[in-house]
């Protein structure tokens, strides 16, 4: 069996080599294999360069962006490259620990899930530095709960560990990080069986690079309205 990690970067020169390094690190339980998937939209930072030391690596591939196609661009991309039988998805920065795919792995084989998502929210409803952040993940999960009739506390989380024959089968538009609610709202619209693990969360503030901004709010409202009128 083997799990894809696909990885979208935007200028994070400060970060990106320690979370590849992290991500290498981790041993899959149960003879799993790694497949990792990487994504660069055009980084002007530094970012391009250390990507480039690791195209040796022959666990590594990694795309490279001919214009920032945004976060949803490059998991769109990331469909028709993906070859593993589970996908979850690795931000760049050091939010998001890349120890839990064991715990969502097994969560997933245990109970023969779909997807399992990875809960920031699930035993710590004050996980995010800044307050407006938390009420719009909370608001927009609830309302993908109400319209689309799923469970989730977290439609914005990262770690989201999805089986790869229905990932690739989505039909996405959001280039935006909106991709996270559509992602949400289409596993509600084929009936997923999905689960949810408690992960901690490390976040960061602006001035470190946190990139979501209040069009992301307004684009996130759109998709997730705007897909109550498609079949898809």
């Amino acid at each position: 069996m083997k799990l894809s990690i696909v990885i979208c970067v935007y200028n994070e020169v400060k970060t990106i080599q320690k979370l590849l390094n992290s991500v290498l690190k981790v041993k899959l339980q149960n003879n799993f294999k790694k497949e990792i998937l990487i994504f660069d939209n055009n980084s002007d930072d530094g970012t391009k360069e250390i990507l480039k030391s690791y195209l040796n690596n022959k666990d590594l591939s990694i795309y490279f962006n001919s214009k920032n196609i945004g976060k949803g661009g490059s998991i769109i991309k990331s469909q028709k490259f993906i070859n593993g039988d589970y996908v979850i998805f690795q931000d760049a920065d050091l939010e998001y620990n890349p120890e839990n795919y064991n715990l969502l792995l097994e969560k997933l084989i245990k109970n023969n899930l779909d997807a399992v998502y990875g809960s920031r929210i699930k035993l710590n409803r004050n996980y995010h530095i800044y307050f407006l952040n938390r009420i719009a993940v909370s608001f927009y999960s609830t309302l993908i709960n109400f319209l689309y009739n799923t469970k989730f506390t977290d439609t914005a989380t990262n770690h989201k560990l999805i089986r790869a024959s229905i990932f690739k089968k989505m039909k996405l538009s959001s280039t935006s990080f909106a991709i996270d609610f559509e992602i949400s709202l289409k596993l509600g619209k084929i009936n997923a069986k999905c689960g949810e693990i408690h992960i901690n969360y490390f976040p960061r503030k602006y001035k470190d690079g946190k990139k979501i901004n209040f069009m992301d709010g307004i684009n996130s409202l759109v998709i997730i309205l705007s897909n109550l009128f498609t079949n898809r």
